[in-house]
């Protein structure tokens, strides 16, 4: 099993891993130090994922027509718009669409859990979910976790400047983009997949993450973005620069 396919040091470490887990009895357990040691490597890994700029449509393509099929449902037609605001432009003027990304990644997601809860202690799950995710926030004294909030700015940035062009729009009515929470919940579940805990349908999701840029799922269609080729940052990380083209659409 590798990480990062060319650092080799990296691998042998998960190989190790994979080995030493192996023997370990199938049960609610504690993580033990050598995983625990292994959670920042999954926050490095997503760190560049969110640092990537490159779009793989042939990826993401594949990725959607397995994700369908994971969740029973036809392969549908997918198009791609040049940034997240055409794709709401579109989405407005599409009130027939049947949103079937909610339900996509919910059978994903609960099988996951699933399977990790009945292996792994809940402490130790909380710790990978506040310390896995690079962009975690860690809120007060109880640890409590702000999953992604760069992700819930993101779709509703969207919608703002979208309603502010069509001001009879009723925001409620867009479906949110699967990947507004994708980063706070694949490394989460990255993590333990990657220290042998059987849930091989999060690939689907982590390849979708690492090809493109929002997701809208629908029955018969799926709208793709590619990724953005720059963002900027205050230093209170507030979000102040989404590039498509060229052109931040923020702005």
């Amino acid at each position: 099993m590798s990480l990062f396919t060319d650092r080799h040091t990296e691998s042998a470490a998960s190989e190790s891993l994979t080995k030493y887990l192996a023997k370990m009895p199938n049960k609610c357990r504690k993580l033990v130090k050598l995983e625990i040691d292994f959670i920042p490597q999954i926050r490095t890994k997503w760190d560049e994922i969110l640092a990537d700029r490159t779009t793989d449509r042939d990826r993401a393509e594949s990725a959607i027509d397995a994700c369908y099929s994971y969740a029973g449902l036809e392969k549908s037609r997918i198009l791609w718009t040049e940034n997240p605001l055409t794709a709401m432009t579109i989405l407005i003027n599409r009130p027939d669409l049947v949103d079937v990304g909610s339900r996509i990644l919910q059978q994903i997601w609960d099988s996951c859990n699933q399977e990790i809860e009945r292996q792994i202690e809940p402490e130790f799950i909380d710790v990978v979910k506040a310390y896995a995710n690079p962009r975690a926030q860690i809120i007060g004294e109880q640890q409590n976790i702000a999953f992604d909030p760069l992700g819930d700015f993101l779709n509703q940035v969207s919608i703002s400047e979208i309603q502010q062009r069509y001001p009879q729009m009723d925001p409620l009515l867009l479906p949110a983009a699967m990947q507004d929470h994708r980063i706070a919940y694949l490394s989460y579940f990255d993590y333990f997949h990657q220290i042998g805990i059987d849930m091989p349908q999060i690939q689907l999701l982590v390849d979708l993450a690492q090809s493109c840029g929002c997701c809208w799922a629908f029955e018969n269609i799926t709208i793709l973005t590619p990724k953005p080729s720059a963002t900027v940052f205050s230093d209170r990380g507030e979000l102040l620069s989404l590039v498509y083209d060229g052109v931040n659409i923020l702005d």
